[in-house]
């Protein structure tokens, strides 16, 4: 049986008795011999989607009935049932009570069924379009608040590597969605170049938003000189006392000393660097502990040193976790290769390179995780 419900208003038993028996087998209908008892059902059912008054009735009009019920339910249709033909009644029923029509009595069983479910149908039509309305309203709701989203992120990512002399830099950023998750950032002054590389946990909003506040903190220490290693301590106990939000970050952060070539290394959760010497590839394998999850962690830290040549790549696990069409990871190894047979190009063209790899692995498979890639080469 249809969930809409039919409620009848008349305050003459042998008219709601024939339109009970019009209606039976068909719809639920609920019946009122007043408008201030069919009132109380107005109230009691929301699912009531056709409403079918008397005109006279002793305690009010089905004209003053129908106008209490526009409030509560806004989108039934209203059928007014009317023993005679005042012009004026009419008028104002379809003017002030959104009448969808009037039935002259007496009235016949199919004419009073046929109005019914034209009614019925346009009942539906409009919850449709009601509901239509709200996905739009929503939608556009989220479209600005994804370029809130997307203004914060630009705001916080640098608009262009530093200009290092004796060195080339270049950076890879794809966000999976319409902002992202990834973040990176660059400190350089006249002893070192800091470089950092983070992944917020989760995706989109939440994870830039959170991604933001990181920023802001990590800004706030760069120009300092604090190891890397004491710089994840602060910045991991900041997020843990101040925001328990749930979610996490993982960075890994570097200094390197551009005159010797020497850098030191500390890791909180992020992939293992890649070190290209020649075409021989290694890793600075250092774990640690992703930011904001527990208080009081020591990070260690590890030397490497940039030989004239060398190039030091930093990337995000959504370039080894993509998968393809089959569900096979595209993984360290193919990561691997890629770079090996494209170290002989400038940074920014292995970069590319790389990418162009990732995605023809992929194919028509979806890139679920954001992609974030920086590499710094020693100039030969």
């Amino acid at each position: 049986m249809p969930e809409e419900k039919i409620l009848v208003v008349d305050d003459e038993i042998a008219n709601l008795q024939k339109v009970q028996r019009t209606f039976i087998h068909r719809y639920p209908v609920l019946a009122a011999n007043s408008g201030g008892e069919a009132l109380e059902l107005v109230k009691k059912y929301a699912d009531i989607a056709v409403i079918v008054a008397d005109q006279r009735m002793p305690d009010m009009t089905g004209v003053d009935f129908l106008r209490q019920t526009l409030d509560i339910l806004p989108h039934a249709v209203r059928i007014i049932l009317t023993g005679f033909t005042d012009v004026d009644v009419l008028m104002e029923a379809i003017n002030s009570c959104k009448v969808y029509r009037y039935i002259v009595k007496p009235w016949e069983p199919p004419d009073l069924l046929m109005t019914v479910e034209r009614g019925l149908e346009a009942h539906r039509l409009g919850k449709e379009n009601e509901r239509f309305r709200k996905e739009l309203v929503r939608r556009e709701r989220l479209a600005r608040e994804l370029e809130i989203a997307r203004e914060i992120q630009r705001y916080i990512l640098p608009p262009q590597t530093p200009q290092l002399e004796g060195y080339e830099m270049a950076v890879e950023y794809h966000p999976a969605r319409e902002v992202g998750g990834d973040l990176y950032d660059f400190e350089l002054d006249a002893q070192s170049l800091q470089v950092v590389i983070g992944d917020v946990s989760g995706k989109s909003i939440p994870a830039a938003l959170y991604g933001a506040v990181f920023s802001g903190q990590l800004r706030a220490i760069l120009p300092g000189a604090r190891s890397p290693a004491e710089v994840l301590e602060i910045l991991n106990n900041n997020l843990v006392a101040r925001y328990q939000s749930g979610n996490y970050i993982a960075v890994a952060y570097c200094r390197v000393d551009p005159v010797s070539g020497s850098g030191i290394l500390a890791n909180g959760g992020m992939p293992f660097p890649f070190l290209v010497r020649g075409n021989a590839v290694t890793r600075l394998k250092l774990p640690g502990v992703p930011l904001g999850l527990l208080e009081d962690v020591h990070y260690a830290a590890i030397p490497f040193h940039l030989e004239p040549g060398d190039t030091l790549i930093l990337a995000s696990d959504g370039m080894t976790d993509a998968l393809d069409t089959e569900g096979n990871f595209y993984d360290i190894d193919r990561f691997t290769d890629s770079i090996q047979r494209r170290s002989g190009q400038d940074v920014a063209g292995l970069l590319k390179g790389v990418c162009s790899d990732l995605l023809q692995f992929v194919g028509s498979a979806e890139v679920s995780d954001d992609i974030t890639l920086i590499a710094l080469r020693r100039k030969k």
